[in-house]
């Protein structure tokens, strides 16, 4: 596999709109961006009428035949991306005569106008006769299955979450359980507060085969008529598709891929938002659901599609670097619109795309995975949706979908390295674990990861708790206090030394955190590193609990519950924070292979690859950074030799200068990084 990185630009060109002229501007705009692949797409968004039919495929495919010559000239790629599969979004669509399909049904029980059952036998001749005629008389090199192979998210405003509940559905159920069940009474049990009904996880394996079964028969079918395709699956995220009841281990098999599976993740966000609060955990979370070989190309989306009013050329080049430094391939990118305009909405759109190839390409050597990143491990389920319980009152299986990566959102906003892992046993020296995600552990289990050093969240430590670990955490007990309940106002640490934080007792708000926080009671020993006062200076409990237990295992828990609400992102990220969050990673874990962004706002990465440990940071400000400062384990890297990498793709020789500080030795590189820039540094073992 080359490993240069790859540009996939996914593009349509209508049949009736100058398809000639279109064709030649984006063989043109493909040698100046060095695109290596054409992703064309069939019958898309505002161009979809609904499932095709023939006569409608049938100026399509000779455009895609027309335009697979002109690219194969050049030495570049066609895949193809129909646009319907299940169908996503009905948006005043509906089925065409004859095509006697058995409509998704929504959990609230209305049946959708184009999205179809995937069981329906109907659909899938239908499916496979346009898929199999597209590899026939086009040849593809690749054809990827669009991302609304899935049960979530088809018109969420009509159906709900999702389905498929209809009657062929509930049959199929009622046969597995021995008793006839209607959607109303299989709702509440599945939406049963509290304990998982055990119905949750049969509808779970019904929802998995339902997805599997019709992709199986897909790519059988595909390979007989072209035993060299290649079959792409683009994703949503690992969160909801857990409710889905996905295997992400079966996705090689079910795809028939011999080689790396080939595979788009979702990159959020579609619009340009603040890069303080847009880093890759979804993607970097789907990357880790899934074992090597993995050929990943992220969605670089923009909507809905109105190039640079959508998203800048920089901001493009920087969700592209961050995608190469967790070993994606390439990017697929949505640029241009979906109605034909060609490259008249964005002219200069190419030129961004060749000057970030060198330095991409250069990353691309490297032979970076994710599999390969390092710093503080991310614990989550991707099993979670089996065992979430719910609240009193849902009304919807979306309350189901967990939020299993906020601490990798923390740790890019406060500078940490870090990775995602689903399985505790190879967690690492420190791990941060959230939410619901400890609900799929074993009690056997959990006192194994509390061995080690642990990051905990409120609602984790309510868990354990409540399991009967709170010895082991050093916790007594935790109430859930609400903000109206208790007007709790700021969190006061307890550091005496104003040399650390510039002032001594810092505060950070706790007030425009959180709805709610655990009250903790600690156990005797156990050390306060925070507390949480009202308006009037009164300590109402611990902000943050250090406990070392009798494995030796040192667990941190913080009072706030790491949840949507209370305007998080604006409350919890400060200079306090990174200080207190960074200094107590590599107190807690001295001798893991840590690293963090010293001063200014950055994401982290850090990487072993083929020619020695990387540390990448990402500026998400605004702000230039005069100098670019590590901090790294004390006597880390010490004895090598460091490289940086410039824009155009060249190595360049950079001596920094060593500091050691309590928690670990400071790296000083003289080295400015721009807004959405980034500082590239490699050091040589010797």
């Amino acid at each position: 596999m080359s490993r240069k990185f790859r540009y996939i630009l996914r593009y349509l060109i209508d049949p009736g709109f100058e398809p000639e002229a279109r064709i030649r501007e984006l063989v043109v705009l493909c040698q100046k961006a060095e695109i290596a692949e054409v992703m064309l797409l069939l019958c898309a968004e505002e161009l979809s009428p609904g499932h095709p039919t023939k006569d409608e495929m049938d100026p399509w495919i000779e455009l895609a035949v027309r335009l697979r010559e002109a690219l194969r000239t050049e030495g570049i790629a066609l895949s193809l991306n129909p646009w319907s599969t299940i169908y996503h979004n009905q948006r005043g669509r509906r089925l065409r005569p004859g095509q006697t399909f058995r409509l998704m049904v929504g959990e609230n029980g209305v049946p959708s106008t184009v999205s179809v059952c995937p069981l329906c036998e109907n659909w899938q001749d239908h499916l496979l006769t346009v898929f199999r005629r597209l590899i026939r008389e086009v040849r593809p090199s690749a054809l990827w299955v669009e991302d609304d192979w899935r049960l979530h998210n088809h018109d969420r405003a009509a159906l709900g979450w999702g389905g498929c509940f209809c009657p062929y559905h509930l049959t199929r159920f009622s046969r597995i359980v021995e008793k006839e069940v209607g959607r109303e009474e299989l709702l509440a049990a599945l939406l049963q507060p509290g304990s998982p009904h055990p119905w949750r996880q049969i509808w779970r394996t019904l929802c998995r085969e339902t997805l599997e079964l019709p992709l199986a028969r897909l790519a059988h079918q595909l390979h007989q008529e072209d035993p060299a395709l290649r079959l792409g699956l683009m994703t949503s995220a690992p969160d909801q598709h857990s409710l889905e009841g996905r295997d992400w281990s079966r996705l090689p098999a079910l795809l028939e891929e011999k080689e790396a599976l080939l595979i788009r993740p979702h990159l959020p966000p579609y619009t340009q938002e603040n890069p303080f609060f847009a880093p890759p955990s979804v993607t970097r979370q789907t990357l880790a659901c899934l074992q090597d070989p993995v050929e990943s190309y992220p969605e670089l989306e923009n909507s809905p599609r109105c190039g640079p009013y959508s998203k800048s050329r920089r901001y493009t080049r920087w969700q592209m670097v961050q995608a190469a430094l967790y070993g994606s391939r390439g990017i697929t990118i949505n640029h241009f619109d979906m109605m034909g305009n060609g490259l008249a909405l964005d002219p200069e759109f190419g030129e961004g795309l060749q000057e970030a190839k060198p330095l991409l390409n250069a990353l691309g050597d490297l032979n970076i995975s994710e599999s390969r990143s390092e710093g503080i491990s991310v614990l989550f389920d991707p099993e979670i949706a089996r065992h979430f319980p719910f609240s009193p009152g849902e009304h919807s299986l979306s309350a189901m979908a967990p939020h299993s990566v906020f601490w990798s959102q923390i740790f890019y906003t406060m500078g940490l390295a870090h990775r995602f892992c689903t399985d505790p046993v190879q967690a690492g020296a420190l791990v941060a674990v959230s939410g619901q995600s400890l609900r799929g552990l074993s009690d056997s289990q959990i006192p194994d990861l509390l061995s080690r050093a642990v990051l905990l969240d409120a609602t984790s430590a309510a868990i354990l708790i409540e399991r009967g670990f709170g010895e082991a955490i050093g916790l007594q007990d935790g109430t859930w206090q609400t903000l109206v309940q208790c007007a709790y106002a700021y969190e006061r640490l307890t550091e005496p030394d104003p040399s650390v934080y510039g002032v001594a007792y810092p505060r950070l708000t706790a007030q425009r955190c959180a709805t709610r926080l655990l009250a903790m009671t600690p156990r005797e020993g156990a050390l306060t590193l925070s507390t949480i006062h009202d308006a009037s200076h009164r300590n109402l409990w611990p902000g943050a609990v250090e406990w070392t237990n009798s494995r030796g295992g040192r667990v941190v828990t913080l009072c706030y519950p790491l949840e949507p609400g209370s305007q998080f992102t604006m409350g919890f990220y400060n200079r306090f924070r990174r200080i207190f969050l960074q200094r107590l990673a590599f107190r807690l874990a001295p001798s893991a292979r840590l690293a963090a962004v010293g001063h200014h706002p950055m994401h982290a990465y850090r990487l072993t690859t083929d020619s020695g440990t990387l540390l990448a940071a990402c500026n998400v400000s605004d702000d230039e950074a005069g100098e670019t400062v590590w901090v790294v384990p004390h006597g880390d890297l010490k004895s090598c030799p460091w490289r940086r990498l410039a824009p155009d793709g060249q190595w360049h020789s950079l001596v920094p200068t060593r500091q050691t500080l309590v928690h670990g030795d400071r790296l000083v590189f003289p080295l400015a990084v721009p807004p959405l820039g980034e500082a590239l540094l490699l050091a040589h073992p010797l």
